[in-house]
């Protein structure tokens, strides 16, 4: 099966960012900057998104790592590996629900249970990413819809030059190995590659902000 094909080296970059502390996106909130102001408003398209599609049920936030677009405590079942990143969320947002997993292994969730999903700047992160998407079609209820974003990775684009500079500083600088190895960044998208990876889903909005990011909305019919 397709996610059981885990490299050594996926796992080895899975055990460095479960390490990273626990505030770790919700710092860069906090910093000046150009990045860190690409950060926040990434964040702010993602919430407004939520809010649009959002029908009152829970919302599954998938490699949820800090949720910094629930500035509004929508209800929400947080994954992710990293424990101290879930602790975080629970202290900090009202009506959080950590829950502990390895996505790349599959979605301990119910099938067909689940109105909303969250999953942004994660399935670049994951080699096996198409079975990722197939368990969020299996967890969704029909109508459900899913709220994706992915870095516009379009050589020679924007992003990756800004990313791939960034990384190198951040390891100069710090010597912090998750920079080294590009933050776990394994899957390259654009438009057309995204769009053909969500084929058995709806396509409801899709755009891209100057390159950087591709923001969708998808639902299971």
């Amino acid at each position: 099966m397709i996610h059981n094909k885990i490299s050594r080296d996926y796992k080895n970059l899975i055990k460095i960012y479960a390490s990273q502390v626990g505030d770790y996106y919700a710092s860069q909130t906090n910093n000046k900057g150009l990045r860190n102001w690409w950060f926040r408003k990434r964040q702010h398209i993602i919430g407004n998104l939520v809010k649009k599609y959002y029908r009152g049920e829970k919302v599954l936030d998938i490699g949820c790592g800090n949720s910094v677009w629930n500035k509004n405590g929508i209800p929400t079942i947080g994954i992710d590996i990293c424990e101290a990143m879930l602790k975080y969320d629970k202290h900090n947002i009202p009506n959080f629900i950590p829950l502990k997993a390895d996505i790349s292994r599959g979605l301990p969730i119910k099938s067909e249970s689940v109105t909303m999903v969250v999953i942004t700047e994660v399935l670049e992160h994951i080699n096996s990413y198409i079975y990722l998407i197939e368990e969020i079609r299996r967890i969704l209820k029909r109508g459900g819809v899913a709220i994706v974003s992915v870095p516009y990775n379009k050589l020679p684009g924007i992003w990756n030059i800004i990313f791939s500079l960034w990384c190198k500083y951040k390891w100069w600088k710090d010597k912090d190995e998750y920079y080294f190895n590009l933050c776990g960044h394994m899957i390259n998208f654009n438009v057309d590659k995204i769009q053909r990876s969500f084929n058995r889903f709806t396509f409801v909005e899709l755009r891209t902000i100057k390159l950087l990011t591709i923001f969708c909305a998808v639902r299971k019919e």
